[in-house]
């Protein structure tokens, strides 16, 4: 087994998320190689090799891949789609591979009934590396989709809340990344990391409330409320999956391990901890902040940290979508059904945003899109301007102005 003088390149896919960020300056900071993979890796440290790709371009993968010892791996997708093909790039016998995966992963399940998740560390077996899984509850960060609620003073709406779940603070997951890509011993392991303890859905909304040092309320969500959220961002399969588990958290709280602790010699960090060192992301953001963090997250393609910067009822105008009245959509349901309806018949190849542009309660973002139509082969360029009201540091309103027709004309 390699000790970890001789690790002396590594690779964090999903370098400037969550958890990689993190292992990225541990890595660093250890003296390491560290080569950064991400769609958008300007954040990136000094002293990083980067590397701005999906994980999915193999070219690029291998590229990035050649001469490294340790690779760390998030997978970012809610499918396990050419997973097989990354997994066969990353694989080498003697190179470690840690994969961030999930608790609710059984060995004696087949890898299908076992998510996405269960996919991925099938092909990472398969793959001949000498692989380790992190098999995280659910992740601290997650409750961040409540800061617009929060910040606007609104109450919090969730299903069951009296669910506890032992919630894992990203750092504890980082340091354990990184000593499973350093030290010996962890070949052919899966870990079970949690927090140090379950907690109440509710009692999570108060130790917010009480980090950012501002009264915050939480209110029940029925089933099919949070079903038609969750919706506008995930399969119905995997909705109905995730509320029955939720569902069964109020009886049996999820399972507590001891594993951070045993691996790093720290106790695991509790909620609250979590909740102080992000207390910021739960006031109210000035608009300056609210843009810059808007484009930064579009720039990525993480849709999922944007949407954390909009209000649930944020109101959309695009007059030359909806045959040049000013039509208001409300909500994100209707926002997202009808960005569905406009690319149904689009592939796009890249997205350009300029800005942002600030000014008051406003900022301004131009867009230009690289698309192909697929009814025609047609390859063309639509450019729109985005101009995005901000109150209570969310986004309350989006008004659109488009340069070239978001469809082509045939």
């Amino acid at each position: 087994m390699a000790g970890m003088t001789d690790i002396k390149q590594t690779l964090v896919i999903g370098a400037t998320g969550n958890i990689g960020r993190h292992v990225v300056r541990s890595l660093r900071d250890r003296g390491l190689g560290v080569r950064g993979l991400a769609r958008d890796v300007s954040g990136l440290p000094e002293g990083v090799d980067r590397v701005s790709a999906d994980v999915r371009d193999l070219d690029a993968l291998r590229a990035a891949v050649r001469d490294v010892d340790a690779v760390l791996l998030i997978w970012p997708f809610m499918a396990a789609d050419a997973v097989a093909e990354v997994a066969a790039v990353l694989g080498r016998p003697g190179r470690r591979v840690v994969y961030v995966s999930a608790m609710s992963v059984r060995d004696d399940a087949p890898p299908e009934r076992n998510g996405v998740w269960g996919q991925v560390e099938d092909a990472i077996r398969r793959s001949g590396a000498d692989w380790t899984f992190l098999r995280a509850s659910g992740f601290a960060t997650n409750t961040l989709q409540w800061a617009p609620a929060i910040r606007a003073g609104r109450p919090v709406r969730i299903p069951y809340l009296n669910a506890s779940r032992s919630l894992i603070d990203e750092r504890d997951i980082a340091d354990v990344a990184v000593l499973a890509m350093t030290s010996p011993g962890h070949a052919g392991r899966a870990y079970n990391l949690t927090g140090p303890a379950a907690v109440t859905q509710a009692e999570q909304v108060r130790l917010i409330g009480a980090a950012a040092g501002r009264p915050v309320s939480a209110e029940e969500a029925g089933h099919d409320e949070a079903r038609a959220d969750m919706a506008s961002w995930a399969e119905p399969a995997f909705a109905d999956a995730a509320l029955a588990y939720w569902a069964s958290l109020v009886a049996t709280p999820e399972p507590v391990t001891d594993t951070v602790r045993e691996l790093t010699g720290s106790p695991a960090r509790s909620f609250a901890s979590w909740a102080r060192a992000h207390a910021a992301d739960f006031r109210p953001l000035p608009v300056e902040e609210v843009a810059r963090r808007y484009v930064e997250a579009f720039r990525a393609g993480r849709m999922d940290r944007a949407l954390t910067l909009t209000d649930p009822d944020l109101v959309r105008v695009a007059p030359t979508e909806t045959g040049g009245e000013r039509t208001e959509l409300r909500g994100l349901p209707d926002i997202m059904a009808n960005a569905e309806r406009l690319t149904a018949d689009l592939e796009i190849h890249a997205v350009t945003a300029d800005g942002p542009f600030v000014g008051g309660d406003r900022f301004v973002v131009r867009f230009t899109f690289e698309q192909t139509y697929r009814p025609t082969g047609r390859r063309t360029e639509a450019t729109k301007l985005s101009l995005y009201t901000v109150a209570g540091g969310a986004i309350v309103r989006e008004e659109v102005s488009y340069f070239d027709p978001p469809t082509p004309r045939q």
